[in-house]
C-alpha cells in the first residue's frame, strides 16, 4: 500500500518487514528473510546463534580503496497493542495506514524502531546505482530487551572503519554518545492469611501516555506501578490479594491493577487519592482512567500484615523518573530509573526496574540506594550486569564529516549530542574498538506505543542524507 510514496525502494522493504513476526527474542523468521535476500543477490552472508545477520557487499567500481563502512540496525521491535486488540504478533502482519503524512499501524506499534534502518540498508544493498566502498550490513537482535544481539557481535567478523547506527528518531539529531543501563530485579515471598473484610474490589489504572523510559522520562508521565502503590499505601482497612502492572522493562508502564478487600472508609480514602493523581497528571496523562469495581468472586486469602506493609512501603519509597540532570549537556537527563514490570506469581512478587546513566559512578550510587530500600523491606535483589555507555569521542572524524554533509544538504546545523537511552554503539564499541560510530534516523514519535508513527517525508530526507554520507566516506582514504 506504500507504492505511491517516496522513497519507493525503502518503503517497499519496510512494508515487507511489517509482514514478518519480529518481536524481540522471536527474530527467526526475519533473520531467515535477510539470509534469503542475500542469497538471491549472491551476497556473502552469515548468521550467528542469536540470529544476528551480517551481509557484505563489495565496493562499486572506482571506490574499492575506500574504507569499509558498517550499516547497522536492529531487526526486532517492541510489540504493543491497544486494549481489546486481537492482533497476534506471532503471525499477523501489521495493518498499515497513512495519516497526515505519517505512516502508522492500526492499533499496534509500527516497528519503525528499528525496521526503518533495516529497510534503508536493504534498499542500499539491493541497488546497482548507489555508489559506495565495501559495505558490511549488520542486523542485530534483542535490542529492545537487553541488547543481547549486540553483545554477541565478534570483532573478527567485521572490519569496518565507520559505523552508521540508524536507530535515531529525531531527524535533526546526530547522536555521538549514550547512557549505559542496568536492569534490577527485586523479588519477595508473600505470606498469606484469611481475609478480615467482606467486600472485595478490583482497581485498575489504564490509559496512561507511557512511552520510552529513557527518551521520554523527562516528560514526567505517570508510572502506573507507582500510581497503584500510592493509591493503596498507608490506608487502614485494606487487605490486598493480588497486584500487577506494566509489560516492558524499558517502557513507562501504562496500566496496573489490584484485587483487595476493604471497608467503606478505606474505599473513600482511595477515591480521594484517585482525585489527587488524576488532577496532578491531567496534562501528562489526559486519558488516565482509574476504576474501582466490586469483585463478587470468593477471595479466601490475602497478604498478611507484614507482607503488605513491606511491599507497599517499598513500592511507595523507591525512586522513579529523573534522578540527576547532566551538567555537561544542559537539558539532558544524566541518571534516571523506571519501574517497568510488577508481577505476582503465586506467592512470589517481583519488580523489574531499568536504571540508566551516562556516568558510571552515578549509576552505581543510585543502584546501591535503590537496593538498600528494597532489601530493607525484605526483597532479594539481583541485576543483569547492565550494558556500557557509549562515551563521547572528541576526535571523531565521522562526526565532523557527518556534520559537514548535513549542513551541505539541509543548510542548517544539526543537533549534535548524546542521548539518555541505550544504543547498541556502547556495546559494539567494546568489540569494535577502532570503529568510529554515529547514530541518526528519520522523525518518529511515540515509539514503543500503539501511537508510534514515522514521517514519510523525513524517511526520504534521511535516506538522501545516508546515501550522501556513505559516498563522502567511501571517497576518503582508508
Amino acid at each position: 500500500m506504500l507504492e505511491n510514496y517516496e522513497p519507493k525502494d525503502v518503503l517497499y522493504w519496510f512494508e515487507q518487514l511489517t509482514k514478518i513476526p519480529r518481536c524481540s527474542k522471536h527474530e527467526e523468521k526475519v533473520s531467515q528473510f535477510l539470509l534469503d535476500f542475500a542469497k538471491q543477490r549472491n551476497l556473502e552472508a552469515k548468521r550467528d546463534d542469536l540470529y544476528n545477520v551480517i551481509i557484505k557487499k563489495p565496493a562499486t567500481k572506482g571506490l574499492e580503496n575506500g574504507p569499509t563502512i558498517i550499516l547497522q540496525g536492529h531487526m526486532d521491535m517492541v510489540c504493543e497493542k491497544i486494549e481489546g486488540s486481537n492482533h497476534d504478533f506471532s503471525k499477523d502482519p501489521l495493518s498499515l495506514k497513512v495519516e497526515d503524512g505519517f505512516l502508522k499501524a492500526d492499533g499496534t506499534t509500527l516497528g519503525a524502531d528499528d525496521g526503518i534502518a533495516v529497510a534503508y540498508v536493504l534498499a542500499i544493498l539491493d541497488s546497482d546505482e548507489i555508489e559506495h566502498s565495501n559495505i558490511e550490513a549488520l542486523f542485530t537482535t534483542q535490542e529492545e530487551l537487553a541488547m543481547d544481539g549486540a553483545f554477541a557481535v565478534k570483532k573478527e567478523d567485521l572490519e569496518g572503519k565507520y559505523l552508521f547506527n540508524i536507530d535515531g528518531e529525531v531527524e535533526n539529531d546526530l547522536l555521538v554518545g549514550c547512557a549505559g543501563a542496568v536492569t534490577i530485579t527485586s523479588e519477595r515471598e508473600i505470606t498469606f492469611k484469611k481475609p478480615s473484610y467482606q467486600k472485595a474490589y478490583n482497581i485498575s489504572i489504564s490509559g496512561l501516555t507511557g512511552g520510552h523510559s529513557g527518551q521520554e522520562i523527562e516528560k514526567f508521565r505517570l508510572n502506573s506501578i507507582k500510581a497503584i502503590s500510592r493509591l493503596l499505601h498507608g490506608i487502614d482497612g485494606v487487605e490486598i490479594s493480588f497486584i500487577d502492572g506494566g509489560s516492558k522493562h524499558n517502557a513507562i508502564p501504562t496500566s496496573s491493577s489490584a484485587t483487595f478487600l476493604a471497608d467503606d472508609k478505606a474505599i473513600e480514602s482511595i477515591k480521594e487519592n484517585i482525585k489527587e493523581i488524576t488532577f496532578e497528571h491531567r496534562t501528562t496523562d489526559p486519558n488516565l482512567k482509574i476504576k474501582i469495581e466490586e469483585n463478587n468472586e470468593n477471595i479466601d486469602k490475602v497478604w498478611d500484615d507484614k507482607s503488605q506493609s513491606d511491599i507497599l512501603n517499598a513500592l511507595f519509597a523507591i525512586p522513579d523518573g529523573v534522578l540527576y540532570m547532566d551538567y555537561a549537556f544542559p537539558g539532558l537527563v544524566q541518571t534516571s530509573i523506571s519501574n517497568g514490570i510488577l508481577r505476582q506469581d503465586g506467592s512470589k512478587l517481583s519488580l523489574v526496574a531499568l536504571l540508566r546513566s551516562s556516568v558510571l559512578s552515578s549509576r552505581n550510587e543510585m543502584q546501591k540506594s535503590y537496593e538498600t530500600i528494597m532489601k530493607a523491606f525484605n526483597f532479594k535483589v539481583s541485576d543483569d550486569g547492565g550494558y556500557p555507555a557509549w562515551e563521547y569521542d572528541p576526535d571523531s572524524k565521522l562526526r565532523n564529516i557527518a556534520i559537514d554533509v548535513y549542513k551541505d544538504i539541509f543548510k542548517r546545523e544539526p543537533n549534535v549530542h548524546t542521548i539518555h537511552c541505550g544504543l547498541e554503539c556502547g556495546i559494539l564499541k567494546k568489540s569494535l574498538t577502532e570503529t568510529d560510530m554515529i547514530t541518526f534516523g528519520p522523525q518518529m514519535y511515540d515509539i514503543h506505543t500503539p501511537k508510534e508513527r514515522i514521517e514519510i517525508k523525513s524517511v526520504k530526507r534521511v535516506y538522501e542524507y545516508t546515501k550522501k554520507l556513505l559516498y563522502k566516506l567511501s571517497s576518503t582514504t582508508k
